[in-house]
């Protein structure tokens, strides 16, 4: 996983000059945190996928579509970090002035793909966050044939996830991975030591 000495820069600028959002920025390098998009860097590089057009759902602070963009051998020609929480929006522009990783407001289930830019690449770590019907909501407009990278774990003792899976089965069926081209689970460390299962799958819609 790379980082630029720019990218590092920037995240220590903010926490520095912005103590009012430093403490929930920081909440991005949680072991739990590092460890799930080390997974998605390492996955995206072993399997060379172009990503193109890439929308990241959940982006949060653009963390993850930071690593992306710093990353030499990822071909993603466009990022698209999708949050509901505005501050988002703000917090990625302030951070990362030189880079090209558009950052939106929206709600995922509300969202619509622009018309002129079909994804070629879509990526959801946030599926224990939202229910079931705004999943499906969001799933159903996915085009036909698109790459998928989803996210979920098993850890309901964060009072943020609402629609956690019990085991990979569990986790496939809620979200619909029919056509699954790489699938695994791996152990994080949350809050309080607590120890979880966080799951992973790509595939093609």
């Amino acid at each position: 996983m790379e980082i630029k000495p720019e990218t590092l820069a920037n995240w220590i600028k903010f926490i520095r000059f912005h103590p009012d959002l430093s403490e929930r920025f920081m909440d991005c390098f949680w072991e739990s945190q590092i460890t799930s998009k080390q997974h998605i860097i390492d996955l995206l590089q072993k399997e060379r996928y172009y990503l193109n057009d890439v929308y990241i759902f959940g982006g949060w602070y653009g963390l993850l579509a930071k690593l992306i963009e710093d990353s030499s051998n990822l071909n993603a020609t466009s990022i698209v970090s999708i949050d509901i929480d505005p501050v988002c929006d703000w917090v990625i522009n302030d951070v990362y002035p030189n880079s090209d990783i558009q950052a939106v407001t929206a709600d995922m289930a509300d969202w619509n793909y622009p018309p002129s830019s079909r994804p070629n690449t879509v990526i959801n770590t946030i599926t224990e966050h939202v229910t079931q019907e705004a999943y499906d909501e969001w799933w159903e407009k996915i085009p036909e044939g698109t790459f998928y990278l989803l996210q979920g774990n098993d850890f309901y003792e964060e009072p943020e996830h609402i629609r956690c899976a019990k085991d990979m089965l569990d986790f496939k069926q809620m979200n619909r991975c029919e056509n699954s081209t790489n699938e695994f689970e791996f152990n994080c460390t949350g809050l309080r030591g607590k120890q979880f299962t966080r799951f992973m799958v790509t595939g093609f819609k």
